[in-house]
């Protein structure tokens, strides 16, 4: 309940000698998230028009039964029967207590977290003030630790405010180890609930005379792989959510490197209970090696994997968990949980319950945020892609051709959603980026792996066997992934351009620029914009940035917002 923002404002000033635009200060509100939200809401349905509800028809008792039970567990039951205010009305009554009372005593239990954003009038001046603060090892304030600045390589969009104040190093390092537990146990699921009774009615088939198991067991190892894709998505989305990350960027990293990892681990499975499967059946039908030893009396792992029907079963189950199981059924289906699900049961929703009107009718038609987990799947292609070459040639061509005809489908479909159905998408760094290029080292590095295992005994080449071999397929991984990781981080920068000798955007100030981008540090700021209105009782008082609704917004400059409704947009290269 205290003026924090204008306290720290007038302390940067004066340490700096600075002219700052203001303050953003990142609040500590994660248990009190949804109260918020519903605050925000009520502002935005007061400010929007909103249509006159409508009184439901005539229903017989069993349908009056059913819409209520609807009402119920969709959540549409009105939680406030008053009318809505017109625009002036808000400005009018907003110092009511009766109205923003409840609101107001919820921002005064809020608590800051350690974080805070400055604005500064040009990139210069906030260059020259970080610098100067640096130099002095920080500044004192309100009788706490030294504050520090630092340049931050984000963009208001991206930012996560509600997880300020809960996502310190050691809370995200124990969230991280405690969800790589939780992925293992969502692996033991999927492997006990759908793979075993797979694996079950392969290893006890009975393959005398040449039986092959049918096409329904080969679909339904492909609905497998399917679900337990669907499975790791699901899981590593909600531990990248529940870790914190303060940026969106962050979190869409983590969530690629989980994801990863987890459908690893799938494969890892996968592939041993097909060796274990395949090498019972083939001893047990008497199998024998190109010399003609059975197969039960090859002990060495190497050699034994390296003979015909071996290898032969592993290249064919490799073959079916790329291609269709993970390259094409699961893009196949993602239109319809992503696109038309939602909106034919938006759609169903709306035109059937009469209560959700204006904003709440938006928000079930509206189609869900761009998200990078599509760095992931194609991650996840590549594993599967590279993992043949262990194999005979037989099963390559057909595998590549059917990654590039899936790969297609890929493009097209995340073509149309980017322009026809995600609302809006911003990613400000390259972090995603870099650790998508990051993990292709691995990855790749198993090529190096596959080489040194193919040219064993070759002409001219190293021939081991046992353990020796498999250390040494281990150590050309390893070496492969430290180079690729040492050109990564030391060389490509040297081919990245010259930065240009005079910054382009340094007569650039924050006023120019917001006035074309309404998402401001100000505007992005949820309980700041609360305590605006309901605190410092600013008029107009600072708009809350929703996408779409940028009608709604009003400027005022003396608290830093100059974005107004029919304003220039911004281009590109701002």
């Amino acid at each position: 309940d205290k003026p924090v923002e204008e306290d720290l404002r007038e302390a940067l000033e004066r340490v700096t000698g600075q002219n700052i635009v203001g303050v953003s200060v990142a609040w500590d509100y994660q248990e009190v998230e949804e109260e918020v939200a519903e605050a925000l809401k009520a502002d935005l349905a007061a400010l929007v028009t909103e249509p006159e509800p409508q009184e439901p028809p005539p229903m017989n008792p069993i349908r009056r039964a059913f819409y209520n039970f609807e009402k119920t567990i969709l959540g549409l039951e009105p939680e406030d029967t008053t009318p809505a205010r017109t625009a002036s009305e808000v400005e009018a009554q907003d110092s009511a207590p009766a109205l923003a009372g409840s609101t107001k005593d919820l921002l005064c239990k809020i608590h800051t977290s350690p974080r805070a954003f400055v604005v500064f009038d040009t990139q210069q001046a906030m260059e020259e003030a970080v610098e100067k603060v640096q130099h002095t090892n920080g500044f004192p304030f309100m009788g706490g630790e030294a504050i520090m600045l630092e340049p931050l390589d984000a963009e208001p969009d991206t930012v996560q405010w509600q997880n300020f104040g809960h996502s310190s190093p050691k809370e995200k390092t124990l969230k991280l180890a405690a969800g790589f537990g939780i992925i293992g146990l969502a692996c033991l699921f999927w492997a006990v609930v759908f793979y075993a009774p797979y694996a079950y009615y392969v290893m006890t088939f009975n393959y005398e005379n040449g039986r092959q198991p049918g096409f329904i067991v080969g679909f339904a190892f492909s609905m497998i792989v399917v679900v337990g894709n669907a499975i790791m998505y699901e899981v590593c989305a909600q531990i990248s959510d529940w870790v914190g990350f303060r940026f969106k960027d962050n979190r869409e990293a983590c969530y690629m490197i989980l994801y990863t990892v987890a459908c690893l681990f799938n494969v890892a499975l996968d592939f041993v209970t097909t060796y274990r499967t395949a090498e019972l059946v083939m001893e047990g039908l008497g199998f024998r090696t190109y010399f003609g030893v059975p197969l039960e009396e090859v002990t060495e792992f190497t050699a034994k994997f390296e003979t015909y029907g071996m290898q032969r079963s592993l290249a064919e189950n490799t073959y079916a968990y790329a291609f269709p199981s993970t390259y094409l059924i699961p893009f196949l289906i993602e239109p319809f949980p992503t696109i038309l699900a939602p909106l034919w049961l938006g759609r169903l929703i709306v035109r059937s319950h009469t209560e959700v009107q204006g904003v709440d009718a938006e928000e079930w038609l509206g189609m869900a945020d761009m998200e990078m987990g599509r760095y992931a799947d194609l991650l996840l292609n590549v594993i599967l892609g590279v993992l043949i070459f262990y194999f005979p040639g037989g099963y390559t061509w057909m595998l590549f051709l059917g990654m590039a005809g899936s790969h297609v489908w890929i493009y097209a479909f995340d073509h149309y959603r980017v322009l026809r159905s995600i609302p809006a998408c911003v990613f400000a760094s390259y972090d995603i980026e870099w650790w998508a290029q990051a993990m292709l080292a691995p990855i790749i590095g198993v090529i190096a792996s596959c080489w040194t295992f193919k040219s064993n005994c070759e002409p001219d080449m190293h021939c081991l066997r046992g353990p020796p071999l498999i250390l040494t397929c281990c150590a050309a991984w390893l070496v492969h992934v430290v180079v690729h990781l040492l050109v990564l981080v030391y060389v490509v920068p040297l081919f990245g351009k010259t930065p240009p000798e005079e910054d382009p955007a340094k007569d650039v100030t924050f006023e120019s620029l917001s006035k074309k981008l309404p998402c401001t540090w100000f505007t992005s700021n949820p309980v700041g914009c609360l305590r605006s209105r309901l605190f410092y009782s600013h008029a107009p008082a600072c708009s809350y940035y929703i996408a779409g609704k940028e009608a709604t917004m009003k400027p005022n400059p003396a608290i830093g917002c100059y974005y107004e409704a029919g304003s220039p947009k911004a281009s590109a290269s701002a």
